[in-house]
């Protein structure tokens, strides 16, 4: 039987990602050729960069979900274990090809451009999914793929007392599903909107906590920070201003930040300072991954700026 202090804190079910990053000068025209500056190959995906994320930051964290036994997928799994994320709930299907992407991050701009396949590995049934490590967790994190999975492991985790962290970016057909059981509820700004139709961040904020009564709802703004909403009321959390080398996985780190911070106990404003400082030094160096600060890294982030966190260890 496995000893309770090696089940991971947080699990996550939803995508993860083989990562094709080239750095170009400008973006390309259509129909014509352009030479890159630099190339990376990494792991990607919302889910499974905030879990990296929050590995990096010292949470113990798994992966939950099915990947392709194709190169893709051995590259993926790999990357895992690179940056610590227990793999025994993965299933890897042979012959399946895994979810894989191309991005081309525009240094003119600063912006990036993803261009993805989903490829052809179906998600795991909700009887696949292991259930004890989903009991032992504190988080479970989804980001709206793999949604029958998802919404199954969301659900037993209400039951269990684990909290539920909702990365919501994308409103894929059947999201809301997701969203009755989000402790931490994490939508974008484009999300909010478009799914309450409303016309502000704060009424798309106010909709959302009144429907879904949330432990917690942070509203990403990118580089405007964003606005937080729990029982204390309504107040903004701010970014913090660097100059951006790569903005690609930036979000994804917020969200396993916030995570990490709630499981060490802070509370959610100081969450937002952690994640928003942990997302802010991973702009400021190339790769989703390998860019992402450690917990001292951010704790000195922020007493550079007259924050001071306390270093938190969770309980047992």
């Amino acid at each position: 039987m496995r000893d309770f202090k090696t089940w991971p804190l947080m699990v996550g079910i939803g995508s993860t990602v083989y990562d094709t990053l080239m750095v170009v000068d400008h973006f390309p025209a259509e129909d014509t050729k352009q030479q890159g500056i630099e190339t990376k190959v990494q792991g990607g995906g919302p889910c499974a960069t905030a879990l990296v994320a929050a590995s990096r930051l010292g949470i113990p964290a798994a992966y939950m979900g099915t990947i392709g036994g194709d190169p893709f997928g051995a590259f993926m799994m790999e990357d895992f274990r690179r940056w610590q994320v227990d793999t025994s709930a993965v299933r890897v299907v042979p012959g399946g090809v895994s979810f894989h992407s191309v991005v081309l991050l525009n240094q003119a701009a600063s912006s990036r451009t993803c261009i993805w396949n989903r490829g052809t590995v179906e998600p795991p049934a909700p009887e696949e999914l292991d259930r004890d490590m989903l009991a032992h967790a504190r988080v479970l994190h989804v980001d709206g793929h793999m949604l029958d999975a998802a919404v199954y492991a969301a659900r037993e985790c209400r039951k269990m007392g684990v909290k539920v962290s909702y990365d919501a970016g994308g409103t894929y057909p059947g999201v809301e599903r997701l969203l009755p059981f989000a402790d931490y509820l994490i939508p974008s700004e484009e999300f909010a909107l478009k799914i309450t139709g409303e016309d502000t961040a704060e009424k798309a904020a106010e909709k959302l906590y009144d429907a879904y009564r949330p432990e917690v709802l942070v509203v990403t703004q990118g580089v405007r920070g964003g606005i937080l909403l729990d029982e204390k009321g309504m107040r903004r959390y701010e970014s913090y201003p660097v100059h951006a080398v790569d903005t690609n996985g930036c979000g994804d780190t917020f969200h396993g930040a916030f995570a990490a911070g709630k499981i060490r106990g802070y509370a959610n404003g100081e969450a937002c300072q952690y994640a928003s400082a942990a997302a802010a030094i991973k702009c400021t160096r190339l790769g989703a991954r390998q860019a992402m600060a450690d917990d001292e890294e951010c704790r000195a982030f922020l007493r550079s700026r007259g924050i001071t966190l306390e270093h938190k260890v969770w309980e047992e």
